[in-house]
């Protein structure tokens, strides 16, 4: 796939997956502030419930009062009455001086009727009508009706004082006075400096959290699940983008290592059909030898492409015997001697494995160490020095294969592993492979059981490490 139109792909994905956590993030935002609104709202009906309440407990005190009033005017007309009779009674006779003093005395008496009647005492103060308890139990009332669980404050301030009269708790005076919900108390009777009711609610926050948990909860997953995806999808992009160029290196490794060994096969078969050379056995057995030569190269890159394709299929099953790590070393130096004497090289070995033997794919295993020794030779430019090593590390055998190559950078060393990938070799154009060996040993080696670890140095040699259990099976913790 071309770079630009991936570029341009994750650039519009990118966009709409911004626009997506946009809108997410505004409708939690808004849901948020419905939650608010409505938490307002409702505490605003509590309130002036509340303040209904007390108005009707106002009233109903002003009607008591008012039948006391006519109680009084009753008693006054009563004593009007009296004094009327007592005068037209007296006034038939003569009055003496006592019948005078009595009718001053019930005149007196008639006039503190009347000025008791007519008196008009000024409206008690706020805190002498209303309670603390009466407020709490009120306000309690009303915000368990809508549903409102969360802890509050309330005061009520006396615009006469210019102060909070009345307080719960007397802890949140401050926040009364700066962030509370205001209501003006009995708003029927219109005074001048009328009282207010305030009430605030220290943790309203985390209560409207509380009541829209679920929601933003559940936008966190949704993002998370989206972003996760994005990633996700962007990496595969990428991966099948370097996976596709991985292959066309393949394909024009493998035309190029299999079209060298035919065309030599080829003109080594031309040559022998020349009469010449029939009949110089000195050069019919060189051909002879360049034709077999060539063509166990070509059996050779069979074999590791064949070791890969058999590794892939799900029905791949390990015949695992009981094997002498040390004899498989044995038997892969044997094979791969020649190549290095040929490069002016030396392999040794350290088998110092007491318990050498484990239960293994003889095969397979032969054809990993094989792969790690291969490597070891063709990234070794000049006299490469090998030492194949073995040991007991727990219930298991170690294999380490070191070698004095060009080494391995710390970035390459997360990737040697993956199928296809190839080590760039810089100035060395000779090394040829198809990224498969390291891949196919690290298969093998996890299929026993087992791990494999590299150390490497650039321009100071790799070393490669496999542990292989006795079992040849990974262990249940």
């Amino acid at each position: 796939m071309n770079k630009k139109l991936i570029n341009f792909i994750i650039l519009v994905t990118s966009f709409v997956l911004l626009s997506l956590l946009a809108v997410q993030v505004y409708w939690v935002i808004n849901t948020v502030e419905v939650e608010r609104m409505d938490f307002q709202n409702k505490v605003n009906e509590a309130v002036n419930e509340v303040i209904t309440k007390l108005e009707k407990i106002e009233i109903y005190d002003q009607l008591r009062n008012t039948k006391i009033q006519r109680a009084n005017v009753n008693r006054f007309i009563n004593s009007i009455d009296s004094i009327n009779m007592f005068l037209e009674d007296t006034v038939a006779t003569r009055p003496n001086a006592d019948q005078v003093r009595e009718i001053i005395r019930k005149t007196y008496m008639a006039r503190d009727l009347l000025d008791e009647m007519l008196a008009n005492p000024e409206a008690p103060d706020v805190e002498i009508v209303l309670t603390k308890a009466i407020l709490d139990s009120l306000l309690t009332a009303e915000f368990k009706r809508k549903r409102i669980s969360t802890q509050f404050e309330f005061g009520v301030f006396s615009t006469s004082k210019q102060q909070l009269v009345i307080e719960k708790t007397g802890q949140f005076s401050d926040e009364l006075l700066d962030n509370a919900f205001i209501h003006i108390l009995y708003p029927g009777e219109l005074a001048e400096n009328p009282d207010y009711l305030m009430v605030y609610f220290p943790y309203k926050t985390r209560f409207l959290l509380r009541q829209t948990a679920g929601m933003i909860l559940i936008s966190l997953i949704l993002i998370i699940i989206i972003v996760m995806l994005f990633i996700y999808v962007i990496k595969v992009i990428v991966w099948q983008n370097r996976l596709s160029e991985m292959k066309t290196d393949f394909i024009n490794n493998m035309t190029h290592e299999i079209k060298t060994p035919i065309a030599t096969i080829s003109l080594a078969c031309e040559a022998m059909n020349d009469p010449d050379v029939k009949n110089n056995d000195t050069l019919a057995a060189n051909y002879l030898k360049i034709i077999g030569d060539e063509n166990q190269r070509l059996g050779g890159i069979v074999e590791k492409i064949l070791q890969n394709a058999i590794i892939e299929k799900e029905d791949f099953r390990l015949k695992r015997e009981k094997v002498n790590v040390n004899e498989i070393i044995n038997h892969v130096i044997h094979t791969h001697g020649m190549h290095i004497e040929v490069k002016d090289g030396k392999i040794t070995t350290s088998l110092h494995a007491d318990r050498p033997f484990i239960f293994a794919d003889k095969w397979h295993l032969t054809n990993a160490i094989s792969n790690l020794v291969d490597n070891a030779t063709k990234y070794s430019p000049r006299k490469p020095q090998i030492e194949i090593a073995t040991g007991n590390y727990g219930e298991g055998v170690t294999i380490s294969v070191i070698d004095n190559g060009i080494g391995i950078s710390k970035e390459d060393q997360k990737k040697i592993f993956d199928k296809l990938y190839r080590v760039p070799t810089g100035n060395i154009h000779d090394v040829k492979g198809f990224g498969l060996g390291l891949s196919y040993v690290k298969t093998i080696v996890e299929r026993h059981g087992g791990k494999i670890l590299v150390e490497s140095e650039l321009k100071k040699g790799s070393r490669f490490t496999l542990y292989l259990p006795f079992s040849g099976k990974s262990k249940k913790s």
